[in-house]
């Protein structure tokens, strides 16, 4: 398909959809003229399309002709295959008798490393029962593991602040603050149970 071809048809439809809009036509009805003007184009189209197809094969068929006129030389004949000879019986192989190498002795065994003493590790009973807590036990344990972790630190001190108005006389927390003081803590409250199971 050439380009003047295409912008032709192209230029058509715009012109069939302007000229249907300026005439204040429903859309149904515009949708119908600009069906039949597409289809137009297809039509004219297709038909080119088959036209220049024709043009195309006849130019090929002047050149085929004069191929055909001329014979194909015929194959030459096949030879024929030679029967292969019969496959001689090869004499029976004797069995050939030799000497097994003499076994490797066992690999020297490395003298025994003495095994280390195992790490007894404490083991301290979770108790997960609410409990009071002394705020200045944990300050304690919140100032000797000060260090490991400044987020962790910040919070705890955050924590222990705002504890202390909670607590009584000698430091005591209500129950109520156990489950947010085990977040806080962790398992460093480990050492504070300890001490109290002595």
């Amino acid at each position: 398909m050439t380009i003047a071809r295409f912008l032709l048809e192209a230029g058509f439809l715009v012109l069939v959809a302007a000229a249907v809009g300026l005439a204040g036509l429903g859309w149904v009805w515009i949708a119908v003229v600009m069906f039949c003007a597409w289809l137009l184009v297809a039509v004219v189209e297709r038909s080119e399309g088959k036209a220049g197809a024709a043009r195309r094969a006849s130019p090929a068929e002047h050149k085929q002709e004069p191929a055909a006129e001329t014979p194909s030389p015929e194959p030459p004949p096949e030879p024929e295959a030679e029967p292969e000879p019969e496959p001689v019986a090869e004499a029976e192989a004797k069995p050939v008798l030799t000497v097994a190498p003499p076994p490797q002795p066992p690999p020297a065994t490395e003298p025994e490393v003495p095994a280390e003493p195992e790490v007894v590790v404490p083991l301290v009973r979770r108790d997960s029962t609410p409990r009071e807590w002394n705020v200045w036990d944990l300050e304690r344990i919140a100032s000797e593991q000060e260090g490991e972790s400044l987020a962790r630190d910040e919070e705890r001190a955050l924590l222990l602040m705002s504890l202390r108005q909670f607590a009584n006389a000698s430091g005591d927390l209500p129950v109520d603050f156990d489950p947010l003081i085990r977040e806080a803590f962790g398992t460093a409250l480990d050492e504070l149970r300890m001490q109290g199971l002595r």
